[in-house]
């Protein structure tokens, strides 16, 4: 999407909560600036978790983990460092995006300094909403929630007003129920049949 910045996003969130002001970067010294660079990234990733949108989602098979799984599962998967959520695990045979849900959990390691992935399915291929930081990559919708849910981080800090951040939290959640129509809108999960008579001229 053209021009819009980390910083775009910050001064729409501003215009939601009814600012006058403006930022030009993050860095600079204003109260404005501050509030977007503490919330930015934290409103980013909850914007992200909320929904699983295809722009920004990835397919990965999983690196087996050095420590041994529970008695009750098989397989210990290292969690993806640029994981924000597991959607789904996908079995490397069919592929299928329709099949049965591959039952796993997510449980720190025995040092308890990471997550990992517990499953019963060899080879898994993990299908996660990534931390996408590109603001070119999102689309109209995901930069107006965003800039939803970071005027609400910032919204007593900038006004003060608790009413308005009860705004922002209900506009977040009005353009998070449009979600599944727009990212709808960018695929197509089944191939469409072909008449009869087009397959009959092969």
């Amino acid at each position: 999407m053209a021009l819009i910045s980390k910083v775009h996003i910050a001064n729409m969130a501003l215009g939601n909560l009814g600012a006058t002001s403006t930022i030009e970067t993050f860095t600079e010294a204003s109260a404005e600036a501050q509030q977007a660079d503490l919330w930015y990234d934290y409103s980013r990733l909850q914007a992200l978790e909320a929904f699983n949108w295809s722009f920004a989602r990835k397919r990965l098979t999983l690196a087996s983990h050095g420590d041994d799984p529970p008695d009750i599962w098989g397989y210990r998967y290292q969690y993806p460092a640029d994981c924000v959520i597991i959607r789904k695990l996908q079995n490397p045979i069919t592929a299928d995006d329709e099949a049965d849900a591959i039952p796993y959990e997510i449980e720190v390691d025995d040092a308890k300094e990471t997550k990992t992935i517990l499953t019963n399915l060899e080879d898994a291929v993990a299908i996660y909403t990534f931390d996408l930081e590109t603001t070119a990559l999102f689309t109209p919708l995901f930069v107006e929630l965003l800039a939803s849910v970071l005027a609400y981080h910032m919204a007593m800090s900038i006004t003060g007003d608790k009413e308005i951040r009860r705004a922002m939290q209900e506009a977040y959640s009005i353009l998070l129920l449009q979600a599944p129509t727009s990212n709808a809108n960018e695929q197509v999960m089944k191939p469409i049949r072909e008449a009869e008579w087009i397959r009959g001229r092969i």
